[in-house]
């Protein structure tokens, strides 16, 4: 588990995000916040309706928000969040035209609603 959402500003023309979520997957294995990386399940949405302050058009923001289950004791999350701030920042080039604001909320779900099913691939014979 913990699934990552990176929402951006659409003004980030040049920005590819794979690189980011592969970084960030990186980081939550090095710091051992998951046993392996199939627990890990991110996507990037790009936003083009959003306004930051009073929509200056040199601002552009990356929010990412990582989705945890319940327990997790405080310093935990905020090692995460720490984490995966430096994810973002080791691997984003700055658009020289653009003021970028960069930023991680960890978000707890209850253990006890969340549910999941894996099915595994069918192969054929």
């Amino acid at each position: 588990m913990p699934h990552i959402h990176l929402e951006y500003s659409d003004n980030l023309t040049e920005l590819d995000p794979k690189p980011l979520l592969t970084a960030i997957h990186e980081k939550m294995l090095a710091g051992h916040f998951v046993q392996s990386a199939k627990e890990l399940k991110s996507r990037a949405i790009k936003q083009s309706n959003y306004l930051i302050g009073l929509g200056e058009e040199n601002d552009a923001y990356l929010h990412a928000k990582v989705s945890v289950l319940s327990g997790r004791d405080e310093p935990t999350k905020i090692a995460i969040s720490q984490e995966v701030l430096t994810a973002i920042q080791e691997s984003f080039t700055q658009p020289e035209n653009l003021n970028v604001q960069i930023c991680v909320e960890i978000i707890e779900m209850p253990k006890s609603t969340y549910s999941k099913v894996a099915l595994s691939a069918k192969h054929s014979i």
